[in-house]
């Protein structure tokens, strides 16, 4: 494989460094205006070479060697900026200069270093003559509207292609929907990539299943999972009260057990454990599972046969087959051609494509993912014959999507490899993450990096390199995402190969690679006992493990010995001894962390001039920010759970929050509000607002009055304002987005306002104080695609005809009192849900879906007695 794809991003982020640092380096701009000019070439001819065959390709010695160079001048320059924002060590070279040695000596060595290090890199790449190759033939550049048809392809849902499923699905479902019988583990067994998860998913989510079983649970088992935490997931994955959701951390494997067991006992439940390894996994957590004698059902995944049979007798292990040749054309001209028609000419070169995957469905879709960027040419796609006819096995495919990946999504793709194995990545935090490991390029004209990074992730779903596991409310944009274990595989092997990212599990803390991003997804106490000192000046700490929250003085103190180079810090739930000490890691851009495992924000964390995200998501205990903390001028993410305390900031002279686009939750008060409404500019698009004591309507609504000054917010989220009578709110009106909770909302006042909204396209309503009969007047909502109604004490809901003409997904939760819906907006609809709520709203929905066809989800079943339940409230 090419080593270029990677390093590209190192030598581009060194340029851009120098830039950036100019000032603070100005003493040496000189020599660090040569070494970039020097780079800046190397990068051109790096990017220029990509996508040559390995013949061609800059050979792995020269890059490995400029590597280490660009390597050494990055931690040269930002030493030398630790040292000189220290006050410390300002102070020294003041003596320095004082005492007539002219340059001070820190000086001195930088541009010696920085001299020495351009010639070295001159002397690698005077012997790289084949850095000067021609762009080849075929790129991926080649189709001008690539973005575009992307866009397209992505603005509507589509379910995953499946082919060869639907007697095997037909069949199973039986087995699955069978009363009045004893407990039953059933099994689908298959090599990996084989569509174990697609046709266990493709069941799961049938409406004939999902009306049988009053629980649902569906949990990926990673190979070296423990039986506490699988019981944790399950526990997670239901609708348990917060409280116990909050015990749930302190309780033992057995008490875990017997509180599974008592919460599934004479409810009928199915829940599926994707991808199982052990084969005494169902000795180890059987007596969780009651046997309610009443059709309950167990499903497994597995590619170990021996699994299967141990845990269930009676059913015996559905064998998925591999696909035939009319089966494995079918799969691959849908991936390939998406509802278009194959060329005559290139046909029968096609199929010998499809046939070389052996009727292996994730070569298949891998293979095609490759193809459908390239020129349907017969020219073309001989090449992939060529190099198909040698691929014998199912990772050499996979590598090969790998090498034909536009080179700025390589590195991007091998981040993944970060996260531990059927880990549900949150996508939001992935291209924060991104964003701050600077692996999202800076394209003109294209926007902020957000939506580089959204275009980037797009194209690793359509090339099938990435799974949706969920949609946002919209259904249009993922909210997480996964990566098949098999590619897992690769991007492990191929950042160590790259020292891109090092991951370590507690089966695996021997073997070091010594990259420049380090992920630790287990214990973090066999890495430290086997690698006390870290040479390679790590720019990257991620905490992802089960076993993080056991963090003392000794893990910290290896922390501040081995990571003050640091940009991304991910703590997770870590409890951080001496946290005092955070504003020292001054090039950190992404910092990851729980407050109440701190106890409270260190000010020094306003040290940090460089960070661009402050996850702080998950504290309970969080009440004030440091005042500090306005200063941060590129800070453009701030998540907290809230509410907290925004500070009141009173010097004009400095511009606050200059760069902040995501804000949430907040306490905001008419005298604070300022701060995000009077940065220059306003760039929030995110906002949420947590009003503390039940406040004042003129205080809350004075506050929401000052919003309209925002004009790139998008979406809003406000909680907590319930007190009577109902707020004359006012939005922006290019907002798209707004959820309320726990306020109070008068039909005739604020609904009227937010029916008038041209742009909004999601609602969601939750515990909101409104009348228990609310009408919509004509024409209200007409951009509305999305409302969420939850926990609201309404009985009936009417509205006037042409309202809400675009509603796609309705969701009706815990809304028990509610018996009367309206005849109209349904001829839109496409998704419903009717989540715990009165019998008389299913069957309204049941009978509208026979005159409109849309999907529609209940839960409970109608038979389930929940309903018998709600009548005796």
């Amino acid at each position: 494989m090419e080593a270029t794809g990677l390093f590209t991003p190192v030598v581009q982020y060194l340029v851009r460094l120098l830039g950036e640092e100019i000032k603070l380096l100005c003493e040496v701009k000189h020599e660090v205006e040569s070494l970039q000019g020097e780079l800046s070439f190397i990068s051109a001819h790096l990017d220029s070479s990509e996508g040559k065959r390995k013949k061609d390709a800059i050979s792995e010695e020269e890059i490995e060697q400029i590597r280490k160079k660009a390597y050494e001048a990055e931690d040269v320059i930002d030493k030398y900026i630790l040292i000189k924002t220290s006050k410390h060590s300002r102070r020294n070279l003041v003596v320095n200069i004082i005492q007539g040695c002219g340059r001070p000596k820190e000086l001195v060595d930088l541009a010696k270093t920085i001299v020495n290090l351009k010639n070295e890199i001159n002397n690698i790449f005077n012997n790289a003559k084949k850095y000067a190759i021609e762009r080849p033939e075929t790129s991926v550049d080649a189709e001008p509207d690539r973005k575009q048809e992307l866009h397209k392809h992505w603005s509507e849902v589509r379910e995953d292609d499946v082919v060869g499923f639907n007697n095997n699905s037909v069949e199973l479902e039986k087995l699955f929907r069978k009363e009045g019988t004893k407990l039953d583990v059933i099994s689908i067994i298959g090599m990996g990539g084989l569509g174990k998860t697609t046709l266990g998913r493709k069941i799961y989510n049938s409406n004939r299943v999902r009306s049988f079983f009053a629980r649902r649970v569906w949990v990926y088992v990673s190979q070296h999972a423990k039986t506490r935490d699988l019981l944790l997931k399950i526990l997670k994955e239901m609708p348990i009260s917060k409280e116990l959701r909050r015990n749930l951390e302190g309780m033992g494997e057995d008490e875990l057990k017997e509180t599974l067991s008592k919460y599934l006992k004479r409810e009928r439940y199915l829940v599926v454990m994707d991808d199982i390894w052990k084969t005494d996994f169902w000795d180890v957590v059987k007596s969780a599972f009651p046997d309610n004698s009443n059709g309950s059902r167990i499903l497994i995944t597995s590619r170990n046969k021996a699994v299967a049979l141990k845990a269930s007798t009676s059913t015996p292990p559905y064998i998925l087959p591999f696909l035939n040749k009319d089966e494995s054309w079918e799969l691959f001209h849908k991936k390939v051609f998406q509802g278009g028609e194959c060329r005559p000419e290139i046909e029968p070169l096609a199929r010998q494509l499809a046939e070389g995957c052996q009727g292996l469905p994730l070569s298949i879709v891998v293979l095609a993912g490759i193809l459908k960027h390239e020129q349907q040419e017969l020219l073309t796609w001989s090449r992939f014959i060529q190099v198909n006819c040698h691929l014998t096995e199912c990772r050499d495919i996979l590598a090969l999507s790998y090498t034909y990946l536009p080179q700025p999504l390589k590195p991007c793709f091998l981040y993944l490899s970060a996260y531990p194995e059927d880990y549900e990545v949150p996508v939001r935090q992935l291209i924060n993450l991104w964003i701050a490991e600077s692996l999202i390029e800076h394209i003109p004209n294209e926007g902020c990096p957000e939506k580089v990074a959204e275009d980037y992730l797009e194209e690793l779903i359509d090339r099938s390199l990435i799974q949706v596991a969920s949609r946002r409310a919209d259904r249009r944009s993922v909210k997480t995402c996964r990566i098949h274990d098999l590619l897992r595989d690769l991007c492990i092997s191929q950042s160590a190969k790259e020292k891109f990212l090092e991951v370590r599990t507690d089966v695996n803390h021997l073997l070091v690679n010594k990259s420049r991003r380090l992920s630790i997804q287990g214990s973090i106490d066999p890495y430290i006992s086997s690698n006390p000192s870290h040479s390679t000046n790590p720019r990257s700490l991620l905490l992802l493990g089960q076993d993080t929250n056991e963090f003392d003085q000794k893990h910290w103190t290896w922390v501040q010995e081995n990571f003050l180079l640091v940009r991304v810090f991910n703590f997770g739930h870590v409890n951080l001894s001496d946290h005092t000490s955070i504003g020292r890691f001054i090039h950190l851009r992404y910092l990851g962390i729980k407050p109440d495992a701190m106890g409270d924000i260190p000010a020094s964390i306003c040290n940090l001039t460089n960070l661009e995200t402050l996850d702080m998501r998950g504290s309970t205990f969080l009440n004030h920010l440091p005042k500090g903390i306005c200063k941060l001028r590129r800070l453009r993410n701030l998540h907290m759970s809230g509410p907290v305390i925004l500070p009141d900031y009173l010097d004009p002279a400095v511009r606050v929050l200059w760069s902040l686009q995501v804000l949430s939750t907040v306490s905001l008060t008419p005298q604070n509000v300022g701060l995000i409404v009077k940065a220059n500019p306003p760039n929030i698009r995110k906002l949420g607002i947590w009003f503390e004591d039940e406040s004042k309507s003129k205080v809350a609504a004075d506050v929401l009055r000052s919003l309209m000054d925002l004009p790139h917010l998008q979406t809003l989220k406000i909680i907590n304002c319930s007190e009577r009578p109902g707020l004359p709110i006012q939005f922006p009106s290019n907002i798209t987005k707004i959820t309320l909770s726990r306020v109070s909302i008068e039909v005739d006042g604020s609904m009227k306002v937010l029916g008038a909204l041209t742009g909004l396209m999601i609602l969601k309503l939750k515990s909101c104080l409104l009348s228990r009969n609310f009408e919509f007047i004509a024409g209200s909502f007409p951009s509305l695609e999305v409302l969420k109604l939850e926990k609201l004490r309404i009985e009936e809901w009417k509205q006037e005809k042409n309202t809400m003409p675009s509603l796609k997904h309705l969701v009706i939760k815990e809304c028990t009192g509610l018996t009367v819906l309206p005849s109209e907006p349904w001829h839109s609809l496409r998704d419903g849900e009717v989540l715990w709520s009165s019998r008389e709203s299913v069957l309204t929905l049941q009978n509208l879906q026979n005159d409109h066809e849309f999907n529609l989800v209940i839960e409970p079943p109608l038979a389930d007695s929940f309903y018998d339940r709600i009548a005796m409230i």
